[in-house]
């Protein structure tokens, strides 16, 4: 039986329980609201709660970014991002750049110099080129490293950029931070008033006691080369007693396309010296693909080619292209 007074119960008792839905959902609502705006106890190493360093203006304190930008196994999870953050943080806050360039000068570890130097090479300002002008000029080698590595992130069109290197082309007396400062070398297009001094400097180190600075010298050479005389750069270090320069050599060859009748001959000589390693003799024969050979030197070529395709263990019947 229905009785007339059952659908204003049912009416209230729905009422009742959205009203207390609402009320249990503005409960909860605001406790998370508690937690969201109560910052989060940071741990120390050991598991220990630490008390947080107060930000100004909202920003997160400047130990703590740090600590995020020198996370000690290089690398974190939101790598991509933090260094995006740290960037953008360092290109705005003037006393946070202060800072990473201070940390940046004494850093010995070095997954944490390379997180910083991620960062200031992301900003590449005035204030990072200085302080990699005044490291390049240090006493000691590593500093002076450190200061090569920022320097790194600008282009060879800077004026002071270029006056740095051409400083350390004239003074360093490191093999390796020679070539280092060479290998930096990447071509710009600048006046040639300005490109003389690198130009220069790169002559002389092409006579370098070390081989792997006179290589880097000569691949260099021929980037920078705008006269068209790069086959004078490429003749004599065709003829380098080292492999090393040899090699760069030919790629010089390849890159610039030099072609000289200095350079056939010395490229014939070392595709047919069964004394010189396979690797260069195949080299110098593929960069005499791009010579005019008349019938002797062909015939030279193609017994050259041979020659390395029985050292190969292909036997004579190889096809030779």
């Amino acid at each position: 039986m229905t009785h007339a007074h059952s659908p204003p119960t049912w009416t209230a008792r729905l009422g009742m329980a959205l009203l207390t839905s609402a009320l249990i959902g503005g409960l909860v609502g605001a406790a998370i609201t508690r937690c969201s705006m109560t910052p989060a106890t940071p741990q120390g190493r050991d598991g220990a709660t630490t008390s947080p360093a107060p930000g100004r203006s909202g920003k997160q304190p400047l130990h703590s970014a740090l600590a995020d930008a020198l996370a000690s196994d290089g690398s974190r999870s939101r790598g991509a991002d933090d260094l995006d953050r740290n960037i953008r943080r360092a290109g705005q806050d003037p006393g946070y750049l202060r800072e990473l360039l201070r940390r940046y000068s004494f850093e010995t570890d070095l997954d944490r110099r390379g997180a910083l130097l991620a960062i200031l090479q992301g900003v590449a300002s005035d204030e990072v080129l200085q302080l990699g002008r005044q490291l390049a000029g240090n006493p000691d080698p590593d500093t002076r490293r450190s200061g090569l590595a920022l320097l790194k992130a600008f282009p060879l069109d800077v004026a002071a950029v270029r006056d740095t290197l051409a400083r350390q082309l004239r003074d360093e007396r490191d093999p390796a931070l020679l070539k280092e400062s060479i290998d930096m070398l990447a071509p710009a297009v600048v006046a040639s008033e300005d490109a003389a001094p690198l130009l220069e400097r790169l002559a002389a180190l092409r006579g370098h006691a070390d081989a792997e600075v006179r290589a880097s010298a000569v691949l260099q050479s021929v980037r920078w080369n705008k006269r068209g005389d790069d086959a004078a750069i490429l003749e004599p270090a065709l003829l380098d007693p080292d492999i090393a320069v040899r090699r760069a050599a030919i790629a010089g060859i390849e890159a610039s396309g030099a072609r000289s009748d200095g350079l056939k001959i010395a490229l014939l000589d070392i595709a047919g010296d069964a004394r010189a390693e396979s690797d260069l003799r195949r080299s110098a024969a593929f960069a005499l693909q791009n010579f005019a050979l008349d019938r002797d030197e062909y015939a030279l070529y193609r017994d050259a080619l041979a020659a390395l395709a029985r050292a190969d263990g292909a036997g004579p019947g190889l096809p030779l292209h």
